[in-house]
């Protein structure tokens, strides 16, 4: 039998990845079945097996996989010049977030996710451990916004908070569509007005 090359085997994970964020999307974790991914995916099941032992090893394998696009967005951006601006951080954050299949499938994931890490354990410390991912590769970023001046830790968790609130209310809820530059200019003016 012939063997298989790397990127074949990636090409096919991704397509068992991408179909079952969109059955996700569709019927949430809970009532999707292997079938349905196999039914999406085009894939016998003997075909899905090969990669993953079940919807569990499927869940965790698109968990591990979210963060990685907005980590590597964000060290890239490090290395930009000019520094990118507070608004500019934040559309790398949604943009990075968001990308795969599509923006309304991404962001169903990204919301499940958050809800199923309350009731299991591994899930809450993989998202503890990408938000702390997260806030290690924001701070550099504000860091170099204000060269000379110390910038604390807090500083990337208020970016971060910020983050999460306009994705969920641009992405998820649809109640917003402001500009990023925009909103972040609006809480610069009422924290100004609030000391």
């Amino acid at each position: 039998m012939p063997r298989v090359s790397q990127e074949y085997r990636e090409k096919r994970q991704r397509q068992i990845l991408d179909a079952a964020t969109i059955c996700f999307a569709r019927n949430g974790f809970h009532a999707t079945s292997m079938p349905d991914i196999f039914a999406e995916s085009g894939l016998s099941s003997g075909a899905v097996y090969r990669y993953f032992t079940g919807k569990q090893a499927i869940i965790e394998a698109l968990l591990d996989s979210t963060m990685q696009p907005v980590l590597r967005g964000l060290r890239d951006a490090a290395e930009a010049e000019p520094p990118l601006t507070v608004p500019e951080i934040l559309d790398v954050i949604h943009r990075e977030m968001v990308t795969v299949p599509d923006a309304d499938a991404a962001t169903s994931l990204i919301v499940q996710f958050w809800a199923e890490s309350m009731r299991v354990p591994h899930l809450q410390v993989s998202q503890r451990r990408d938000a702390a991912a997260l806030h290690d590769a924001v701070l550099p970023l504000l860091t170099r916004l204000h060269p000379g001046d110390r910038v604390g830790s807090d500083a990337a968790w208020a970016l971060i908070s910020l983050s999460l609130g306009t994705l969920i209310s641009q992405t998820v809820l649809k109640t917003n569509t402001v500009p990023t530059g925009t909103l972040v200019e609006e809480l610069r003016v009422l924290l100004s007005k609030s000391t």
